[in-house]
């Protein structure tokens, strides 16, 4: 008896203790109470459903801590690196996940912003590797059954311990040796996971990397497909005629032309899942515009376009041309949203996609045909020639056209930034800014040649404005006006609140319904970093918000802000989502307390 006394009292210590060793940051099962993604969810809504943190106490919310991001720890002089903490903070029952551009994640108690861990990629391995284009940029992270996913500047697919930051493993030498390839890449999205895939893509500039998405096996790390969103450099006569009718433009034979510097359309944008149809959607980006486009005759598919593919073959399913043989830089970027929206009373799926063409486009999910005319934006469009011309557009013009002359949007104009949808509502904002172009000597593909360089045309004013558009009908319900421009920071909608932040990182927290102003704050620095909101790990829900960083006047590596409510404020508490520290604690000394009493017993009883 005495025995099985003991091993009852054994086994339940042994249960106590198993409880206070659960991982602290173990993925909770109530979705509105993390950050996992990088626009929140699979479908890029940048929308939280939590209800503690609202627009009746958002004046309430107080500053909590202050995380002051490292300083570059390389500094090589020829790197460029990105402007703006560009990441959105995920935050993972109770941990925050934050990466500047040099390629180090690093890992925050939400509660009190103090390290749990910090994980650093080697950057100086990636001077080795021939197919870097040397660019430092990190836009996002995710988050998947305890693993965080990254991909560093050199391409490299890495996935990390959540708990720990241990190395689970690296998937190397994605941009090497691609196929039809005589470019460059760099890394800057984190991949996606769904469900027993791996989906990347690499980004590129003037290095002419050929633009693809790749898809690994989860487990085995094999490739199992690529995409490729541009023909290979020499030009393929056929590129168009396999998959041109899935989309709005006739075939072009010959498109692209001949010739090696063929490269570009690389998928800048998030990629949007739907679950049920398993199918894939993002935005590719442009034609780099150094070299002449008169040698890229044709309409160019697939740059400057939104796309969906079969998530499990990569075969396209369809594609939406927003400026064919473009020239003025306008593809769409950063974010693609998959909605279930209401059109016009009946229930749709439906891709929404702002643009740098100033254009709204809202798509049908299942064919990519406009479920309504797209909706223009801002500020009056000029030299664009090819914005939304679809089978119209001059498939021959060259830049020299726009030589000495100002067109409007430029190509950091219009729609720059991961838009939010809510409530049957697209909040996405636009900024004014125009450029213009000069014939001059430019590095394309690692080498020195003539061509043309972009850049912004000086004495306009730049600002912004942020809009609420009601998807039924693509009416608009209210607007704000910001004195700033707005680039690369998402807009988030939770707790009838919409939150901002410009590019002078002035944070705005406005009403959902009205667009009325509830609160504001600057922070200093490069606004780049989308707001997110989710609980601490004793169940305290907060705001995560990025501020600065990136070379601008001196380097400025930037800091993350977290607010949280006053105790006794109204929905202040909420359920735990793994023991607290105290709760660990507690349930230790619980622990030792049952020892010690069954010790007690024991010696007793021999006595």
């Amino acid at each position: 008896m005495r025995h099985l006394l003991l091993v009852a009292l054994l086994i339940t210590i042994l249960g106590i203790v198993s409880i206070a060793t659960i991982p602290y940051g173990a993925e909770s099962q109530d979705s509105s109470l993390n950050w996992i993604h990088p626009a929140m969810d699979l479908q890029n809504t940048n929308f939280s459903p939590q209800t503690v943190i609202t627009k009746d106490n958002i004046n309430a919310l107080e500053l909590r801590w202050i995380y002051q991001v490292p300083e570059d720890p390389f500094k090589i002089p020829f790197v460029a690196p990105s402007l703006g903490l560009q990441i959105a903070p995920l935050l993972v029952s109770g941990i925050v996940y934050i990466m500047p551009f040099y390629n180090r994640v690093i890992a925050l108690n939400a509660e009190s912003g103090s390290e749990v861990w910090r994980y650093q990629v080697n950057v100086t391995e990636f001077l080795d590797e021939d197919w870097w284009w040397p660019v430092l940029s990190e836009k996002s992270l995710n988050y998947h059954e305890g693993v965080i996913y990254m991909m560093g500047s050199d391409c490299r697919i890495i996935g990390l311990d959540a708990v720990n930051g241990a190395e689970l493993f690296v998937i190397r030498d994605v941009c090497k040796d691609v196929p039809g390839n005589t470019g460059f890449y760099f890394g800057e999205h984190a991949p996606l996971i769904f469900d027993d895939l791996i989906i990347a893509r690499a980004s590129t500039q003037d290095g002419g990397g050929r633009g693809f998405v790749v898809a690994y096996d989860l487990n085995s790390h094999e490739e199992v497909w690529r995409w490729f969103s541009a023909p290979p450099a020499g030009g393929d006569p056929e590129w168009d005629f396999a998959d041109a009718s899935k989309g709005n433009i006739d075939p072009f034979r010959g498109d692209w032309g001949n010739t090696d510097l063929i490269g570009g359309a690389a998928v800048w944008s998030l990629i949007a899942v739907d679950e049920d149809t398993r199918i894939i959607y993002f935005a590719t980006g442009s034609v780099p515009g150094v070299f002449d486009a008169a040698l890229r005759p044709g309409p160019n598919l697939y740059a400057s376009s939104i796309v969906a593919l079969n998530a499990d073959t990569g075969d396209m399913v369809w594609y939406y041309a927003i400026a064919p043989h473009d020239i003025n830089d306008h593809e769409t970027g950063w974010s693609v949203i998959l909605a279930d929206a209401n059109i016009g009373n009946e229930r749709r799926k439906v891709v929404i996609a702002g643009s740098k063409t100033d254009y709204l486009y809202v798509l049908d999910a299942a064919n990519g045909e406009p479920v309504y005319d797209p909706i223009k934006l801002g500020q009056p469009s000029f030299n664009v020639p090819n914005d939304n011309a679809g089978n119209n557009a001059d498939l021959t013009i060259s830049q020299r056209t726009l030589v000495g002359k100002i067109f409007c949007p430029g190509g950091n104009g219009g729609m720059e930034h991961p838009p939010a949808f809510a409530d049957n509502t697209i909040y996405i904002a636009t900024q004014r800014v125009c450029w213009t172009l000069v014939e001059g000597p430019v590095n394309y593909k690692g080498r020195d040649m003539d061509g043309f360089i972009y850049g912004a045309s000086t004495g306009e004013r730049q600002n912004s404005t942020l809009y609420a558009i009601d998807v039924s009908d693509g009416s608009i319900k209210w607007t704000f006006e910001m004195p700033n421009r707005y680039q690369s920071a998402g807009i988030m909608v939770s707790g009838g609140v919409v939150y901002a932040v410009d590019r002078a990182s002035v944070w705005y927290a406005l009403d959902q319904e009205t667009g009325t102003m509830l609160r504001r704050s600057q922070f200093g620095g490069l606004g780049a970093g989308t707001v997110t909101i989710g609980a601490t790990a004793r169940g305290e829900m907060m705001l995560f918000l990025p501020a600065g960083g990136g070379q601008v006047a001196a380097n400025t590596p930037g800091i993350v802000v977290a607010f949280g409510l006053p105790e006794g404020a109204s929905g202040n508490s909420g359920p735990n989502i793994i023991g607290s520290p105290i709760e660990l604690i507690s349930i230790a000394v619980a622990a030792i307390a049952a020892i010690v009493a069954v010790v007690v017993v024991l010696r007793s009883r021999r006595r």
